[in-house]
């Protein structure tokens, strides 16, 4: 073998060995339990060893550490008997991105994602588009293969927002029974067309569905389903409205065709009338999600920031075509 040859062998050799070893070290992880209640700083001062306080507190703000699912840069997060610390020797864990999809919360029982609009929550058996449940659904199942997610409510495929879903089915057993009591506490933005005067009101009328999908709002009981909405103003142009909303009953629809019924459709909703569309979507976005947990019967809140599409056409001027 020639020199030149020789070396460049060698040479090649060597850095397959030196890439093996660098495979080997990258995304080394270890997973304690926790077997009595206690601070996260605690517990790790007398489960990782060899690090001191202070290089702890480096790697958790470094976001090294997570307590189930979920990192956690908080030193006094409270642990409790049966939870789950990993810590990644090599670096900060990688947030998990999905496209239409970001997960806000985690844990044994329960995930609570952020959905964009346009994207179905939860599809039928023939249904070939995405779906946020097809998504999440494959995110349990790189940890374990054989894993289910369990629907609790779903939001419409124009909308955006918070969802939960359950991990196991008695969690969803437990969440079902329980979501009556905290529904009506999710809040949820809409921008609509056109200036609505009044800056708080209820709606209430009876809600049918129609044979081609389309729900109508009406006043006689006998044809449909009793739907009470609530909304306050929150800004106000003359051509737009952005306004929170709550709901006492739970209807397909229900905020839509609401605001369709008093002459303010939500901008972008082309299937309830809507004319204008400056954002390119449609503007109804879950913002605060409320329910009780499963397991812990602790109540949760989750919240996300208003929309900055839904913002900008209150700072930039706007016209009528």
């Amino acid at each position: 073998m020639k020199l030149t040859t020789f070396a460049k062998y060698l040479s090649f050799t060597m850095a397959k060995k030196f890439n093996s070893r660098n495979k080997i070290k990258k995304n080394r992880q270890s997973t304690y339990s926790v077997t009595t209640d206690s601070e996260l700083l605690a517990f790790l001062l007398i489960n990782v060893k060899d690090k001191s306080r202070n290089k702890i507190k480096a790697m958790l703000t470094h976001r090294q550490f997570k307590v189930g699912e979920t990192v956690t840069t908080q030193y006094n997060h409270l642990l409790k008997k049966g939870d789950k610390v990993t810590v990644s020797w090599d670096g900060a864990f990688k947030k998990e991105s999905y496209e239409g999809v970001k997960i806000i919360f985690e844990d044994d029982d329960i995930i609570v994602i952020n959905k964009r609009s346009g994207l179905l929550s939860i599809g039928s058996e023939k249904e070939k588009r995405q779906t946020a449940y097809r998504i999440i659904t494959h995110h349990i199942q790189q940890e374990n293969p054989v894993a289910r997610l369990f629907v609790i409510h779903r939001l419409d495929r124009e909308a955006s927002g918070l969802m939960v879903f359950a991990k196991n089915k008695q969690a969803q057993v437990n969440l079902k029974d329980s979501w009556q009591e905290t529904f009506s506490k999710n809040l949820y933005l809409a921008v609509t067309e056109g200036t609505i005067e009044k800056d708080e009101d209820t709606i209430s009328s009876f809600l049918n569905e129609s044979k081609a999908l389309i729900v109508y709002s009406g006043n006689n009981p006998k044809m449909g389903k009793k739907a009470i909405t609530h909304f306050n103003v929150v800004k106000k142009n003359e051509f737009f409205t952005l306004l929170e909303s709550t709901q006492e009953t739970e209807r397909k629809h229900q905020i839509r065709v609401h605001l369709k019924s008093i002459g303010h459709p939500i901008i972008g909703d082309k299937k309830y009338d809507a004319k204008k569309n400056p954002l390119n979507r449609t503007a109804l976005h879950l913002r605060r999600i409320n329910f009780i947990h499963p397991s812990s019967d602790q109540k949760m809140e989750f919240e996300t920031k208003v929309p900055e599409d839904f913002l900008k056409i209150f700072r930039h001027k706007f016209y009528e075509s």
